[in-house]
């Protein structure tokens, strides 16, 4: 696998990585480099390589890789105000770290199904793109054995000296905007704890003990 740089450059990775965050699209990441957007999402790929090509990919072992070097990485102060609209405001904060915690669990589930299919990817980046005041796209191609390219948008923010991913958007679709509008209707004909408990069945692994 590759990962190549718009002026035709390859740089080892485990392009899949992209992808994770991919179709699921959401939002993850490796440590920050917050001077360079495009150096960070190299970053990704590399991390993930070893664990993409050592010929035993389990929904079991990447499910621990991710836990291990993603959940921290999760802009979730942003997502989590993003995600419930203005009923971020009408929960209390109790209710809104519950939120979060069970939340990126199922970030981490979407990232961990689209893993264990995209093994075999390889990315390109396009181009970066700022946002100010503090975000950042990176555009990338990726590339899929016998399948056409899929284009692919890492929203990234700067915070802190930081930069962490808040979504990724695969041929123009956010997931996290879908989800935005899914939960926006949870929450207005049926309220947050119902949200809560809608979410927490939905996880297929180990849930959070908020759950």
């Amino acid at each position: 696998m590759a990962l190549t740089n718009s002026a035709g450059g390859t740089v080892k990775s485990a392009g899949t990585a992209a992808i994770i965050i991919l179709v699921a699209s959401l939002f993850f990441s490796a440590p920050a480099r917050a001077a360079d957007p495009e150096a960070y999402v190299r970053s990704i790929a590399d991390k993930l390589e070893p664990l993409l090509n050592n010929g035993h990919l389990t929904a079991e072992n990447v499910d621990t890789f991710l836990k291990a070097n993603i959940l921290n990485q999760l802009d979730m102060q942003r997502i989590g105000r993003y995600v419930l609209r203005k009923h971020w405001k009408e929960i209390d904060q109790a209710g809104q770290e519950k939120f979060m915690d069970i939340f990126q669990y199922f970030i981490l589930e979407s990232f961990k199904k689209q893993l264990i299919k995209y093994s075999k990817a390889e990315i390109k980046i396009i181009r970066s793109v700022e946002h100010e005041p503090a975000g950042v796209s990176v555009i990338t191609r990726v590339r899929l054995p016998s399948k056409s390219p899929v284009n692919m948008n890492w929203r990234l923010f700067r915070d802190e000296g930081q930069i962490r991913i808040f979504d990724v958007s695969v041929q123009g679709i956010s997931k996290l905007s879908a989800t935005r509008a899914e939960y926006k209707s949870v929450l207005e004909k049926q309220g947050f704890d119902h949200l809560i408990t809608e979410i927490c069945n939905r996880l297929e692994g180990t849930k959070p003990a908020s759950c």
